[in-house]
C-alpha cells in the first residue's frame, strides 16, 4: 500500500514545474522532475510497470500508461511496439531509445540502432491503401510475416520486383519477342526485404520443389512420349507441368507488384492484419 500524498510537496512542484512521484519498494519516492524521471527510466531504476503519480491524477498508474516517455501515445490496454506496430500490454514491452519495443522485436530494434537506422514503425515509409501495401524500394519492413502477420524472427527475404503497365501485354498478340524486348526496356523495378515466418518459408521451399519437379518431370514425359509415339504419355507430361505450376503458385503465394513508380511500390498479397497495423497512404 502506497502512502498518502504529502501536500507540503505541492509548492515545490509549482516552483520547479511538473514533478513526479514514483513507487520504490512499496514506498513513495520523489518529487522528481521530468528529466530526472527519464534518467531513472534509462538507467533501469524504474520501468514501464513502475507506479507513478503527479498532481492532477486521481490515482497511481503504471508509467507506461500515465506517461509513455518519448514513445507513442498510450492505447487502451497497452502500447504499440515501435518495430512491429502491434499492441501489447505494458508488462510485455520495454523502452529503448525513447520507443516502446516488444521482446520479440528487441534484437532487430537494437540492430537498427547500431546501424543508425530508425525502427520500421517510426521510420515511416510503409502505408496501406485499401488492400495494397505502399512503400519505397529498400524500405525496411517490420519483423512480421507479410503473409500471416506472425513474427518473422528476424528473417528477411530479398525480393526484386518488376512491373510495367498492363497494356503492353497486348504486344504478345503481335509477337512474343517484341513483347519481351519492349518489357525489358520499359519495366520498372524495386528491391524489398520482406519478412516471412517459418511456416511460410517452408511453404516457399516446397513451392520450388514441386513447381520445378513438375516442370522437369513433365518435359521428360513429353520427350519420351514423342520419341516412343505414346500420345497419352505426352498428355500426362502436359498435365504434370500444369500441376507443378498450380502447386507452385498455391504454396508459394507471395507478394507481387501491383504498380511501381519512380518513388513508390504498391504490393498485393499482403495479409490483412499486417495492413491493419499500418498508417493510411498519404498520397504523396
Amino acid at each position: 500500500m502506497l502512502p498518502k500524498f504529502d501536500c507540503n510537496f505541492f509548492p515545490v512542484r509549482t516552483a520547479l514545474g511538473m514533478q513526479w512521484f514514483y513507487a520504490s519498494n512499496g514506498q513513495q519516492a520523489g518529487p522528481i522532475s521530468e528529466a530526472e524521471l527519464e534518467a531513472l527510466l534509462r538507467a533501469g531504476t524504474i520501468n514501464p510497470q513502475t507506479l507513478i503519480w503527479r498532481e492532477g491524477m486521481t490515482d497511481w498508474q503504471p508509467l507506461g500508461v500515465a506517461r509513455p516517455v518519448g514513445g507513442p501515445p498510450p492505447i487502451p490496454g497497452g502500447v504499440k511496439c515501435a518495430e512491429c506496430g502491434r499492441e501489447f500490454p505494458v508488462s510485455e514491452v520495454i523502452q529503448l531509445n525513447h520507443s516502446w519495443v516488444c521482446s520479440g522485436c528487441k534484437p532487430i530494434f537494437l540492430q537498427r540502432l547500431q546501424e543508425g537506422a530508425q525502427p520500421s514503425g517510426a521510420a515511416g515509409g510503409i502505408w496501406r491503401e485499401d488492400r495494397l501495401l505502399v512503400t519505397r524500394s529498400e524500405t525496411p519492413f517490420p519483423d512480421r510475416c507479410v503473409r500471416c502477420n506472425e513474427p518473422a524472427d528476424g528473417y528477411r527475404l530479398r525480393r526484386r520486383l518488376y512491373w510495367h503497365p498492363p497494356a503492353f501485354y497486348l504486344l504478345i498478340l503481335v509477337s512474343i519477342w517484341i513483347y519481351i524486348i519492349v518489357a525489358l526496356c520499359i519495366r520498372k523495378k524495386a528491391a524489398l526485404d520482406i519478412g516471412l515466418c517459418p511456416r511460410h518459408r517452408n511453404m516457399r521451399k516446397w513451392s520450388f520443389i514441386l513447381g520445378w519437379g513438375g516442370f522437369v518431370g513433365g518435359v521428360g514425359l513429353i520427350i519420351y512420349g514423342a520419341t516412343a509415339g505414346y500420345g497419352w504419355v505426352i498428355f500426362g507430361g502436359v498435365l504434370l507441368i500444369l500441376a507443378g505450376i498450380i502447386c507452385g503458385v498455391i504454396l508459394g503465394a507471395r507478394v507481387s507488384a501491383a504498380k511501381i513508380t519512380p518513388n513508390n511500390v504498391w504490393l498485393r498479397g499482403v495479409n490483412r492484419d499486417f495492413l491493419a497495423g499500418l498508417p493510411d497512404w498519404p498520397g504523396v
